[in-house]
């Protein structure tokens, strides 16, 4: 295997290792998104026989959305991560490619 193919193996792996690590990002968010509805309707059931007001749903509601935002935005930040790490290494495969040539 020459330079160049070894080059662009390289570059492949770690093209898809950062693309697994994105789609586990995205499966994170899913699943979060699932557990906080799931709680929200756990919540409004059991706090449904309790409660003559919906003040402490209301309160559960905003709490989950902000654990929920807090988390999107860790998620979000982590994927910008990993768009920035696939282009360092798309440059770094060209650049590498260059100076073969």
């Amino acid at each position: 295997m020459d330079k160049e193919e070894q080059l662009l193996k390289d570059y492949q792996q770690t093209r898809q290792k950062l693309e697994d690590q994105e789609d586990t990002i995205k499966e994170f968010q899913r699943k979060g998104q699932r557990m906080e509805e799931e709680a929200y309707s756990e919540l409004r059931y059991l706090l449904s026989d309790i409660s003559e007001n919906n003040d402490s749903l209301n309160e559960a509601r905003v709490e989950l959305a902000r654990l929920e935002e807090d988390l999107l935005v860790e998620l979000n930040q982590e994927k910008k991560n990993i768009v920035r790490q696939q282009e360092e290494a798309e440059y770094q495969y060209r650049k590498d490619l260059q100076r073969l040539k």
